[in-house]
């Protein structure tokens, strides 16, 4: 008796303490919350942003405009054909041609390539099809020699038990011969 009083005593106790600190606790949550109504800024640090001023920009001065446009990530820009010379124009257009031959032999390079590998993939699944109809022939004719071998063993056992029985014509029956492919 003396044993449950203790541990009811002790339970009400506890749950006492219990409720005293969660009381606290939320005073105190309480009281921080309202001391930091205002949630701090976030900034993130970007580790890959150039932290260099941008050099100062003069619009009159082309090479002052290159300048800010490359500090900002931007290096070309195309002028408009009405801007460049015949030689220019020319120049240009080779250069595209070349590229353009390049692509074309690039898309020809990529085309013997596909094919060289549609026809090795072809190829292997033929291989693949071919060492699976193997491997089910093997396992077909592992299957009848077994079964085949079940039965041989299965008659001579049937055989020597006639045999200690006392039948004497199953003692002078000749085993059959095994049967080679």
């Amino acid at each position: 008796m003396k044993l449950r009083m203790f541990h009811a005593a002790t339970l009400a106790a506890a749950l006492t303490a219990g409720a005293a600190l969660a009381q606290t606790s939320a005073q105190t949550s309480a009281q921080t919350s309202a001391q930091t109504s205002q949630p701090a800024p976030y900034v993130s640090s970007d580790a890959y942003r150039d932290q260099r001023p941008l050099p100062t920009l003069d619009p009159r001065d082309p090479k002052s405009r290159d300048a800010w446009l490359q500090a900002r990530g931007e290096a070309y820009h195309r002028a408009p054909d009405s801007a460049q010379t015949d030689q220019e124009l020319r120049t240009t257009q080779a250069l595209n041609d070349e590229i353009a031959a390049q692509n074309a032999l690039a898309d020809k390079a990529d085309e013997a390539a596909r094919l060289d590998h549609d026809t090795a993939v072809a190829r292997y699944q033929i291989e693949v099809r071919q060492a699976q109809e193997r491997a089910r022939a093997d396992a077909e004719a592992t299957r009848a020699a077994q079964d085949q071998y079940d039965r041989d063993y299965a008659a001579w056992r049937d055989q020597v038990m006639r045999c200690q029985a006392g039948q004497r014509a199953a003692c002078a029956t000749p085993m059959p011969a095994p049967r080679t492919r």
